[in-house]
């Protein structure tokens, strides 16, 4: 008996069965890991800063932030636009960091020239939809 055992090759012996599969999700696709963010980050910085210090342009990054950004941004242009702020110069972008944290989500800091100041500009971009969305923006 133990020379039966000793001829079976280990693989026999240790090697698991198949148990059974999940069920496929009819209604899920694998997801594919989304490009770099830095473009997106630079133009949604660019704007944001823009919107805040009196100008326009919100509309065009409806598709690329979240409702509260947008939100938060359209009060904050509503209330430069009231106190008189106008851009005096277009907004440059100086240095842009990313960090990927994830396959679905990305950190970027953002070194932003208006002008008269340098400000930064922190944001976090996720998949959401199969394309990155602002999720968080902050304008110092």
């Amino acid at each position: 008996m133990s020379a039966q055992l000793a001829e079976t090759p280990l693989s026999v012996i240790a090697a698991p069965r198949p148990g059974p599969r999940p069920p496929l999700n009819p209604y899920t696709r694998p997801r594919r890991i989304l490009g770099d963010p830095t473009p997106l980050a630079c133009t949604v910085a660019k704007t944001a800063v823009e919107v805040v210090l009196g100008g326009g342009g919100l509309d065009q990054l409806t598709r690329w932030i979240t409702p509260d950004i947008r939100a938060a941004l359209a009060s904050q242009g509503s209330l430069a636009r009231r106190a008189g702020l106008r851009l005096r110069s277009p907004v440059r972008i100086l240095r842009i960091r990313v960090f990927r944290a994830s396959d679905v989500a990305a950190e970027t800091s953002i070194v932003v020239d208006d002008g008269v100041h340098v400000r930064a500009v922190a944001a976090r971009f996720e998949d959401i939809g199969g394309r990155w969305q602002a999720t968080v923006l902050d304008v110092g």
